[in-house]
């Protein structure tokens, strides 16, 4: 085939238009993606979900899979804040349940308003959810929730939905609307944790788990009578998987930071994205010199590359709980981090 009565490029571009194809030289190139951090007050959230309750039925069946979640949305960048993970908040009142089902995503809990006699069921096993509390629910897991207590409870949900979204990401309802408690509470940090049977082979590092805000508390506690705090990211602990070592899945990681009254951090940049959410207190978030003032239950992103330093001008502790892709960055060989 040959193309005729093309002399210049404009002619040349038009062509390839027409024809659905696009020349190298005309894509911009060495121009960075232009991030911009935002912040997210946790009134307007909280209403929201106080609102979908009044609204939305966990038995409407326009819904997927029975979940009131409230999504968030950067109006700084057109749209949700990653392309690998996301961050939302979900509300479950008294006497309700959400459906038992499995995806391929990978998928964290993190417990806003709890309690002892609501439970996320990961795999048959029912895991309490009080304020703090971790709970993962790795890829192609049966898991459901349901709230006995009289109150209703909040969590953040967190997956890796975009990275998921590569190889087509897939779900499956269970059969009936919650699967059988076939294990007893705690099973997963006994068969999963420290001590682990030899026999049959040792448990699938997939398994789910719960981290339990007292242990995380008494960590904290630990930690700032023997260390000094980082200098860019105050005491800061990390969710480890029990069963690997590493980070709380493979694609993501959870961690927690307190910043004691008066402390202010170094600034530093990574090239991975990381959701916060306020647990405890009050401070600020520099990111690239933008001051973005939080409380608790707020929640922000600070995007890949952008320099960024915390501030707890107060005077008491101040905790961040985070949610972060760095462990897909890394396991790419792309990840990158330094001072600034």
């Amino acid at each position: 085939m040959e193309i005729s009565g093309v002399k210049d490029i404009p002619e040349l571009n038009d062509w390839l238009e027409e024809h659905h194809l696009q020349g190298f030289w005309q894509r911009e190139h060495g121009r960075p993606t232009e991030y911009k951090p935002f912040l997210w007050k946790w009134e307007p959230i909280r209403a929201a979900l106080m609102k979908a309750t009044e609204v939305v039925s966990m038995d409407d069946t326009g819904m997927l899979t029975g979940r009131r979640n409230i999504g968030l949305v950067n109006p700084r960048m057109g749209g949700h804040p990653n392309a690998i993970i996301g961050l939302g908040a979900q509300c479950l009142l008294p006497g309700e349940v959400a459906r038992a089902h499995r995806h391929t995503m990978a998928a964290i809990r993190f417990v806003v308003e709890g309690s002892s006699t609501a439970y996320t069921v990961v795999e048959g096993e029912p895991m309490p959810m009080e304020a703090g509390d971790l709970i993962t629910t790795p890829g192609w897991t049966w898991h459901d929730h349901y709230n006995d207590s009289a109150h209703p409870v909040i969590w953040l949900d967190g997956l890796d939905a975009g990275l998921a979204r590569l190889a087509r990401s897939f779900r499956e309802d269970f059969p009936s609307d919650q699967q059988s408690r076939s294990r007893p509470v705690g099973f997963s940090s006994k068969i999963a944790g420290v001590t682990r049977p030899s026999y049959p082979e040792s448990p699938y590092p997939m398994a789910p788990y719960r981290y339990a805000w007292k242990d995380t508390s008494a960590s904290f506690e630990a930690l700032q009578v023997l260390e000094d705090p980082d200098p860019y990211d105050g005491y800061h602990l990390q969710f480890r998987n029990p069963a690997t070592g590493g980070p709380t899945l493979p694609t993501v990681s959870c961690e927690m930071q307190l910043f004691t009254p008066g402390l202010k951090t170094k600034a530093h940049r990574h090239n991975c994205t990381t959701i916060y959410h306020v647990f405890r207190g009050s401070g600020a978030t520099i990111v690239e010199g933008e001051r973005l003032e939080w409380s608790q239950g707020d929640m922000f992103v600070v995007h890949p590359w952008l320099a960024h330093e915390h501030v707890n001008s107060l005077e008491e502790d101040s905790i961040l709980f985070s949610f972060s892709d760095w462990p897909t960055i890394k396991a790419l060989e792309l990840y990158r981090e330094e001072p600034c």
